[in-house]
């Protein structure tokens, strides 16, 4: 790893780093298994903003080595588990165009990973990730569109190329800045594919991006003092991974990815503010906002709802002479309300 020559920054040998590292790996992993979000993207948002307070050396290169440490464990778990719906055509079409450009990603961070303007290429990329992210909530919200094409449909060059271009994109993309998410967010809004053998494919690409990728850097990134960070990274990954499943069902999506959007935003601002110490301040502020309304917002409604199904438990308890008179004083009550409801459009009608 190489930073620059004025940072300032905590070994990595040091507890502080290992401990937000963990905290960062158990963060972004939970959103990748609980919402399929992009893992990698959290941590380059966590890495900038350990750079901003002074604990990280903040580059593009030490965040992506970090991300393939905190990602192997995850990726090979979750491969083994998804086994029965590897597709090896998918697997092909997937891969081939992926491992052909990440090398040629990775050339491109080793000459300009350290520039400012690869930070602020990062921070667009990441505006384009809230931009999707946007688009596929407006249009999940409407009718949902019946004329996507299948991912696995055979004889159809369309989806080759279209695999391709995408995958071709996502591999420099992860070579250079650490992120392979956004081409195929973009696929997938035109294509669709079987959940189980989605996942499968993807985690069969992660695992393919991190032996690939950790070869090619693993010669000069891998520093044997930072295993208790290392070691933090990878148990921080497989307890996220595992806390999301677990909370996979009982999140509000829609409302997560909302948040989600914002700490992207959040983020992408925090990129491109890199080297003005007073905006990446404010920037940090707001992804902290962010990452904990995305936390409480859905916690708080879960919550709500446990207390109402408390409380109607509870009135079930009571006997029955007292729930029909609270029940006749409610009706009693909502009827009240709509007389005067009725009555107020004949007044302002008439004032009219």
């Amino acid at each position: 790893m190489t930073a620059a020559p004025d940072a300032l920054y905590l070994p990595c040998d040091g507890p502080v780093l290992a401990a937000v590292s963990f905290a960062s790996a158990i963060l972004a992993e939970f959103a990748g298994a609980a919402l399929g979000f992009g893992p990698a993207i959290l941590y380059e948002i966590s890495w900038q903003l350990c750079a901003v307070a002074g604990i990280s050396d903040g580059q593009i290169e030490s965040a992506i080595w970090n991300i393939i440490v905190a990602e192997a464990l995850c990726s090979f778990t979750q491969l083994i588990l998804l086994r029965k719906h590897f597709r090896l055509r998918l697997f092909v079409l997937f891969n081939l165009p992926m491992v052909l450009m990440l090398p040629v990603g990775t050339q491109l961070l080793g000459r300009f990973g350290q520039q400012r303007w690869a930070k602020r290429a990062l921070g667009v990329v990441l505006l384009t990730v809230a931009a999707v992210q946007a688009f596929s909530c407006l249009r999940a919200a409407g009718v949902q569109a019946s004329n996507r094409r299948d991912l696995q449909a055979r004889g159809d060059w369309r989806v080759a190329a279209a695999i391709a271009v995408a995958m071709g994109c996502s591999g420099l993309l992860r070579g250079f800045l650490g992120v392979a998410g956004p081409p195929v967010m973009v696929l997938l809004l035109f294509f669709h594919c079987d959940r189980s053998a989605w996942r499968c494919v993807g985690a069969a690409s992660r695992v393919m991006m991190i032996l690939l990728q950790g070869v090619l850097l693993g010669v000069e990134d891998y520093q044997p003092h930072c295993w208790r960070m290392y070691s933090l990274l990878a148990a921080g990954g497989l307890v996220g991974m595992g806390l999301g499943n677990l909370a996979a069902p009982h999140i509000d999506g829609a409302a997560f990815q909302q948040w989600l959007i914002i700490l992207l935003v959040s983020g992408a601002l925090l990129m491109l503010s890199d080297g003005n110490a007073q905006v990446s301040i404010l920037s940090a502020v707001g992804v902290g906002v962010a990452a904990a309304a995305s936390i409480l917002m859905p916690a708080g409604k879960r919550a709500a709802r446990l207390l109402r199904v408390r409380g109607q438990w509870r009135e079930g308890l009571l006997p029955v002479e007292v729930q029909l008179a609270r029940r006749s004083a409610q009706i009693s009550a909502s009827s009240g309300e709509l007389q005067s409801d009725c009555l107020v459009p004949e007044e302002s009608s008439s004032v009219s």
